[in-house]
């Protein structure tokens, strides 16, 4: 399997900032290391800046951002900010992500101010998330995540099933239903394929395949793996091509594809931001994602607005794509996905490309960032200010 690697740089620190009516804490801004929660992050809220909301974010530990470009405007404090001042002088707080210093202390500073405070576990509380490291995870819950999800104001769910996994740990705390969201803008004016080809000549003349995401044991690549192994013979020119920071899965996934002797069916580029992510998608023929585990990811929305053909499981909990005939869904299983991507291979390029385009009016309907800030915005007026909840809230 032919590898890469990028460069990235740290920001140490981030600006400080005055107080914020709508607070956002996370632990941190690293797209290296956290994943597809960054551009959520990012996406929602400059989407609420744009709208002219007041919006702050306040992390406890540094953030890189590489080539991210931080939403025009938006206030962004690193470790240096008085996350305890912040949140007392918020009008609402929203915290991103669980089993974390800016949770814990963020929810009991909140409480104790009276200040409505919403939490998005954005996949943590998946119950794949939650098996792993069960012990650790049962124990903080019981001592503290319990009483800081228990008593939010609000819960913020990614997709359906998370609201149900929510009401598990939250019986009778509101939720909010507000997906992921994607900026339409990022995919025009692509790069042309051959910027990412001169880099890999190994790439040319093939069927691209994507994975976009973090090498992670539950986002499935064992059973892609198999999935190749098993159309190989029958499609020759299917290449995978792999993109997202190794976070374990990769050394077992090399050594497989090895194995099967497809080392030279699949390339490595690691992590990529900014431009070099867009000379990724630009190079695809279609995505996949064959998840265990997911939240509400941001790189089907990418695919989608990409217009990718896109195959991807039931774990990834994106029903909506498939009533659309926009994705093939299927559950996370070799079997299954080697037969879904067997369809998707011998659909003619028309067949593909309708597919593509029915992914990306789905997107323009209803999955824009400014169309989640939307929501957000109703669900802060509403927390603050009382009266009737809005139509995303699930009571």
């Amino acid at each position: 399997m032919t590898t890469a690697t990028a460069t990235a740089t740290t920001t140490e620190t981030m600006p400080r900032a005055a107080s914020a009516r709508w607070l956002h804490l996370c632990n941190g801004l690293d797209p290296v290391r956290d994943g597809g929660m960054v551009p959520s992050i990012l996406g929602m809220t400059g989407a609420l800046k744009r709208a002219g909301g007041d919006v702050r974010i306040v992390t406890p530990t540094p953030s890189r951002l590489d080539d991210l470009a931080p939403p025009e405007g938006l206030a962004i404090d690193g470790p240096d900010a008085d996350l305890d001042a912040a949140v007392r002088a918020a009008e609402v707080v929203h915290m991103h992500g669980l089993w974390q210093y800016h949770s814990r202390r963020g929810a009991a500073v909140a409480r104790a101010a009276k200040v409505p405070y919403v939490m998005a576990a954005h996949g943590m509380a998946e119950p794949w998330a939650l098996r792993h490291k069960r012990w650790k995870k049962r124990l903080y819950l019981a001592l503290i995540e319990s009483k800081n999800l228990r008593r939010a104001s609000c819960l913020h769910a990614l997709s359906r099933p998370e609201i149900g996994h929510l009401r598990d740990l939250a019986p009778w705390s509101p939720v909010c239903f507000v997906p992921n969201g994607v900026d339409l803008s990022a995919f025009d004016a692509m790069p042309r394929r051959a910027a990412l080809e001169a880099e890999h000549p190994e790439l040319k003349g093939k069927f691209i395949l994507l994975f976009f995401g973090r090498v992670h044991a539950k986002k499935g690549l064992d059973i892609l793996a198999e999935a190749m192994g098993r159309l190989a013979a029958d499609f020759p020119q299917l290449h995978l091509l792999i993109a997202g920071k190794d976070d374990g899965a990769l050394a077992p996934f090399a050594a497989r594809i090895s194995d099967l002797g497809l080392t030279r069916s699949a390339t490595y580029v690691g992590h990529v931001s900014g431009e070099e992510a867009r000379k990724v998608w630009a190079a695809a023929d279609a995505f996949t994602l064959p998840s265990y585990s997911e939240g509400f990811s941001m790189a089907i929305l990418e695919a989608l607005a990409n217009r990718l053909p896109a195959v991807f499981t039931t774990a990834c909990h994106f029903p909506e794509a498939a009533a659309a005939d926009a994705a093939v869904v299927v559950e996370p299983q070799a079997e299954a996905l080697t037969l879904a991507l067997r369809e998707l291979m011998e659909r003619s390029p028309a067949e593909r490309r309708a597919l593509g385009a029915n992914g990306r009016r789905l997107v323009e309907a209803d999955y824009t960032w400014d169309q989640q800030a939307a929501r957000l915005a109703s669900v802060y007026a509403w927390l603050s200010g009382g009266g009737a909840p809005p139509e995303c809230i699930v009571l």
